[in-house]
């Protein structure tokens, strides 16, 4: 799965159908063996909460309430959320909530075949010092996402620059299709070391890396396998891809083969005759 679920700066989710919602009638968990284990009794801690205004911090849904709480859903490899107008329960449905708004019914699920995922609800006051969310990079859409702050991260670093993409440490939010995409676009080896990269190089990565996820932000993201909007659309980033998953076919610019590699267990698709 490969989804951004942000527009702008701030990370605010567009025209979210769960902005607002006040869990009403019932919250369930059928499993709480996620990644981590959920919190005991988080589902009695939820209850009649109001979720105001979604937004993103890289791969984390994070929806304030009207107490003191924050409800993060991190979706993991292959984790959906799923907004309903029935009650039905489905295969790998790991939460459940029925909620209303405008007087309407919908059923919220959280659905996750192989439970990389993550829920949990806790202070506001802790959103920075919460473990999956202390250490994150800045934003690639954000105004602290420069060529300097680049600089600063790899002047001591001797890691390459695919795996620097994707090190939510230093840049957050950035996937594996992503990273593939933004590379071939500024004609950069992935395998380049960071700190061989030029300030035209950077300039590059960014331009591409901003223009890369807001197209794909715009047609819903990227379905590779299993991604879906929360309404059961597809994304049709796909359709866009210049590079991740072309192996053996011909490079849009030179007509050279793409080739695939494998860099730190990730498919990495290269043109080699434009990325230098």
């Amino acid at each position: 799965m490969e989804a951004v679920y942000c527009t702008h700066e701030v990370g605010v989710l567009p025209n979210s159908d769960i902005s607002r919602l006040w869990p009403q009638k019932k919250i369930e968990f059928y499993r709480k063996d996620l990644r981590w284990q959920v919190k005991d009794n988080l589902e009695v801690s939820l209850k009649n909460n109001i979720f105001i205004d979604p937004y993103r911090r890289g791969k984390y849904i994070l929806i304030p309430t009207n107490t003191d709480k924050i409800f993060l859903i991190h979706l993991g490899m292959s984790g959906q959320i799923r907004i309903k107008k029935k009650d039905i329960v489905q295969k790998h449905d790991h939460m459940r909530m029925i909620v209303e708004n405008n007087n309407k019914h919908f059923v919220i699920t959280y659905n996750d075949s192989r439970r990389f995922g993550y829920i949990d609800l806790f202070k506001k006051k802790e959103l920075r010092e919460h473990f999956l969310l202390s250490k994150i990079g800045v934003e690639p859409l954000g105004r602290e996402f420069t060529i300097e702050y680049l600089q600063n991260n790899f002047k001591k670093r001797v890691i390459n620059i695919k795996n620097a993409l994707i090190d939510q440490k230093i840049i957050a939010g950035i996937g594996n299709i992503y990273a593939s995409e933004i590379l071939y676009k500024a004609k950069i080896n992935p395998l380049r070391k960071v700190n061989s990269l030029s300030q035209n190089d950077l300039n590059s990565i960014i331009t591409f890396t901003k223009i890369i996820l807001k197209k794909s932000i715009d047609v819903g993201g990227t379905t590779i396998r299993d991604h879906m909007q929360p309404d059961g659309s597809l994304g049709y980033f796909k359709q866009k891809l210049q590079v991740y998953g072309k192996v053996n076919e011909k490079c849009k610019t030179c007509n050279s083969f793409i080739v695939k590699e494998v860099i730190s267990n990730r498919s990495t698709f290269i043109c080699k005759h434009c990325q230098i």
